[in-house]
């Protein structure tokens, strides 16, 4: 989800300006209606829904003009494909507090990537974890919430501080157990807190211990959403289209 796509109309489906273009998404579960901007005469855009699971969805291109009833200008299969980052998501989000796999995730310290693919990793992960279904018990500590602070462990905070992941880090917080983990020592004795410190990630240290502190600057950031009930509203503001999506 949230990518952008570009619709190219035909010469006959190029009308007045008081004609308005959205699509529909109609997947197994769920179905998603999204507004279009014009970009020219032949052009719209918008922008790619969330999905709750990998398939390929029906996708309709609608035309709605006052007085008139609505108009089905085009259809088309769609598909929402599993790639790296949701694989990487999905991943971390199984094992949390599974402090195997959290020791095996350490190897990626001693290959670090390059800055630019760390960023590019951060907002493609962070994007694929809000649009994970995670389960209502879930928690960044792990299943077993027994487990006393003074025991050290490895959480998934000390993973995306350890890779200077700001946006995972941003969302961690926001759930279950986020702040509790940022007391937590690991076994070398660091807490998320004291691993940002050394490693000179300064704008993480202060997400991490600011009161206060905004989300970092992501493409997600750029989008607020309202849930209700079945249905949830994700205006995004860069492109200033909206997004509605109801269990079917």
């Amino acid at each position: 989800g949230d990518s952008v796509i570009t619709v190219q109309l035909s010469e006959e489906d190029k009308v007045e300006d008081d004609v308005v273009f959205y699509l529909v998404f109609t997947g197994s579960t769920v179905q998603h209606c999204t507004s279009t901007r014009r970009i020219n005469p032949g052009s719209l855009e918008t922008i790619s829904p969330g999905h709750d699971c990998c398939e390929t969805v029906k996708v309709a291109l609608c035309a709605s003009r006052e007085g008139h009833p609505v108009l089905v200008v085009a259809e088309e299969s769609f598909q929402f494909v599993q790639d790296e980052a949701y694989d990487a998501a999905q991943f971390l989000a199984t094992c949390a507090g599974n402090q195997q796999a959290l020791n095996f995730t350490r190897f990626l310290d001693r290959s670090r990537p390059p800055a630019a693919d760390v960023d590019f990793l951060d907002e493609k992960v962070a994007l694929a974890f809000r649009h994970l279904k995670l389960p209502a018990e879930w928690n960044v500590l792990g299943a077993d919430q027994s487990l006393s602070e003074n025991i050290p462990r490895e959480t998934l905070m000390h993973f995306a501080v350890r890779l200077g992941l700001l946006r995972l880090t941003w969302f961690l917080l926001q759930q279950p157990g986020g702040r509790g983990a940022l007391s937590i020592h690991n076994n070398e004795g660091a807490t998320p807190v004291s691993l940002a410190l050394e490693r000179g990630y300064q704008k993480l240290h202060q997400l991490l211990t600011e009161e206060g502190a905004r989300e970092p600057d992501s493409w997600s950031t750029l989008s607020h959403t309202v849930h209700s009930g079945d249905y949830s509203v994700k205006h995004h503001r860069g492109l200033g289209v909206y997004l509605l999506t109801a269990e079917a």
